[in-house]
């Protein structure tokens, strides 16, 4: 049987978007197949005609369609949970690595910084450029030092 050979875009957005899979379909489809491939095992040619065109129809993948009946094949309902629990936790895990995203953001351990906060005085005062400088209370033990920091200041920038 030949496929039918789908448009550019339709193929685009199967890609993109997904499978289009209604729960009732596929759990109903699976079951089906599963029930047919045991009653008749020498017809899963039929069987296999059905699978394909029912991810022909969803644009499901194949082996993703192939692992759910693997897990619905389970007699044991705990053992088919076990699996599904198990998927759930690594699928994400997995499709983080396949697009990439398998690297930490370093940044995420970094606290972050408070936002500023608006300063008490202004930071730029007007200041009239021929007034004096204000006068600093600075101890007597640093006067004469202050004295020769202006003098050398007024040699770099004379006013």
């Amino acid at each position: 049987m030949a496929k039918n050979p789908k448009s550019d875009g339709a193929e685009i957005r199967a890609v993109t978007s997904g499978p289009d899979i209604d729960h009732d379909k596929l759990i109903s489809n699976i079951a089906a197949r599963n029930n047919e491939d045991a009653v008749r095992s020498s017809s899963a040619g039929e069987s296999r005609q059905k699978i394909g065109e029912f991810l022909d129809e969803t644009n499901m993948n194949s082996q993703a369609y192939s692992w759910c009946r693997t897990i619905l094949k389970k007699k044991d309902e705990a053992k088919a949970l076990d699996v599904i629990r198990s998927l759930e936790a690594a699928l994400p895990m997995i499709k983080a690595h396949v697009t990439g995203q398998n690297t930490p953001d370093f940044l995420d351990d970094v606290p972050k910084m408070p936002k500023a906060r608006k300063p008490s005085y202004d930071p730029e005062p007007d200041v009239d450029e021929g007034a004096p400088r204000p006068v600093m209370d600075v101890p007597d033990d640093f006067r004469d030092e202050v004295d020769d920091f202006d003098k050398q200041l007024a040699e770099v920038y004379p006013t």
